[in-house]
């Protein structure tokens, strides 16, 4: 019995370890990240305008969805929000986060490349009968916990593009 609690103490020590390990500064140059995604076929055009279409239909934002558009550059920005990514427990303290970012692709024949920058946390105000309530609050992704969820979510954006502009090749023979 007494060994039983032994471990199950190191057990739950163990997990707040691991736990505090996410709770670490990620250094300034993995807070910005990128992935380059090639789409065979593609023109420069169609992947423009795709890409435009996508952000449309996918972001929403307080602020203006497409910061700024250059056809001739091949350059789009847009402000983008998404739950935030949480798994099992976590869920519980996170559920209801945001996490609010910039997203910049850079256009060429065939290919994309995305960049992810400016990533905030939104934390809406909470209720807890002990302290009552809890003022809700914005601020930067620093802790490598917060980016090792987020940062997966955001790369899937380029699979997802990707597929959009390969269908919207089909789309234009409707």
């Amino acid at each position: 019995m007494c060994r039983t609690f032994v471990i199950s103490i190191l057990m739950v020590l163990s997990g707040c370890v691991g736990g505090l390990a996410g709770l670490e500064e990620a250094p300034e140059s993995e807070r910005t990240f990128e992935k380059i995604v090639e789409v065979p076929g593609a023109s420069k055009d169609r992947i423009f305008e795709s890409t435009k279409v996508w952000i449309a239909q996918n972001f929403r934002s307080a602020k203006a969805v497409l910061e700024y558009e250059n056809k001739v550059e091949g350059r789009i920005i847009g402000n983008g929000a998404i739950d935030y990514p949480c798994s099992g427990m976590e869920c519980l303290g996170k559920g209801n986060w945001k996490v609010i970012f910039t997203m910049q692709v850079d256009i060429k024949e065939q290919k994309f490349k995305q960049t992810f920058t400016n990533l905030v946390l939104s934390v809406p105000p909470t209720y807890n009968s002990t302290f009552g309530v809890q003022s809700g609050f914005e601020r930067p992704v620093w802790q490598k916990g917060d980016l090792n969820s987020i940062k997966p979510a955001l790369l899937k954006f380029g699979d997802q593009l990707a597929a959009s502009i390969q269908n919207s090749k089909a789309r234009e023979n409707w």
